[in-house]
């Protein structure tokens, strides 16, 4: 955010002064732009808000010997849509159905009918015609609950820049832990709210599933965030699961399975080739269980050509399946 452009920190101003009554002094707004790594004197502010009060109404008061500012809510009246933006909106409103369990998910739908209200007759009623034209498909979307509560206070802490101490029940586990985390950013995965943070239980990267957080305590500590982060995000994680240690994986996919991986999951490679009798598919990502599960529904449609302990994994999961079924046929 370092290279945040004057129209960019004007209009980061006017938001923050337009979200409290109470109203924020030239060194509240000063600290904020810190946190989010702008670095600006405190007359460029001055300045700042001398030149937005030219354009909208902000107002200044005096309490305790300091002066606060606050700025009104943005309105919009008597909006007009073309039928393609209303086409939009009602495009958007169905993507968001899913994510309803969010605070998020529910403030954007909440959003787009606020706009509606603000629009003609005519164009509401286009809007209800407009609705039964687009079905998203959301049967592999993950539906859970949320805290509201930890989910606001997951959005404090990733604005503001300070740790959290949690109480989590990770996948599979039969316990929680308690961890203290630096949260980076939330990850919407299929549906399911995710905060990525640095953990310092596991000194790494983890993503953190925020309906499986039981408790959130936040913390006065600060964290930085490393300048490349968002360049160098580690693609370790396959689907959902992720580990430590990636490596390079390399799958031969045939017949119909080839045509399938290309048309519908060929997000997951880092590269697909075309081979004499299908394709070959490469990643690098941690060998996790979810992978395994992921190359044991193409049955004998993919061979797996590297890592070598790979195969030799894929080769006992199938001997121990063929042991199960033979089993059955001796009872």
């Amino acid at each position: 955010m370092q290279d945040m452009t004057q129209t960019e920190r004007q209009i980061f101003i006017l938001m923050l002064l337009s979200e409290n009554k109470r109203g924020y002094t030239i060194n509240d707004i000063h600290k904020s732009l810190q946190k989010w790594n702008v670095f600006v004197d405190r007359k460029t502010i001055s300045r700042d808000i001398d030149s937005l009060s030219g354009i909208y109404f902000i107002s200044e008061e005096e309490r305790d010997g300091k002066t606060y500012y606050t700025a009104d809510k943005f309105r919009l009246r008597d909006i007009t849509f073309t039928s393609p933006e209303l086409i939009s909106l009602a495009f958007i409103l169905e993507l968001l159905k899913p994510y309803q369990h969010m605070t998020m998910g529910r403030q954007a739908g909440e959003l787009i009918h606020k706009l509606l209200d603000n629009t003609t007759n005519l164009n509401k009623e286009f809007i209800k015609h407009f609705s039964g034209m687009i079905t998203v498909n959301t049967n592999d979307y993950i539906s859970d609950d949320v805290n509201p509560e930890i989910e606001e206070q997951l959005q404090n802490a990733i604005r503001n820049k300070n740790k959290v101490r949690i109480v989590y029940r990770s996948f599979g586990a039969d316990e929680d832990t308690i961890r203290t985390i630096h949260p980076y950013e939330l990850l919407i995965n299929d549906g399911a709210l995710n905060v990525v943070a640095f953990c310092e239980l596991r000194n790494d990267i983890r993503d953190f599933r925020v309906s499986r957080i039981k408790e959130l305590t936040p913390l006065e500590a600060g964290f930085e965030l490393a300048e490349d982060y968002y360049h160098k995000k580690k693609r370790s994680k396959f689907i959902h699961l992720s580990g430590s240690d990636a490596e390079h994986i390399i799958l031969a996919f045939s017949g119909k399975t080839a045509k399938y991986i290309q048309e519908y999951e060929s997000e997951l490679a880092d590269e697909i080739v075309p081979a004499e009798n299908g394709i070959i598919f490469s990643r690098k990502t941690a060998i996790t269980d979810e992978l395994i599960r992921w190359i044991l529904q193409f049955g004998s449609s993919v061979h797996v050509l590297n890592p070598p302990h790979l195969k030799e994994r894929i080769k006992q999961e199938l001997q121990q399946a063929l042991a199960v079924y033979n089993d059955d046929s001796k009872a």
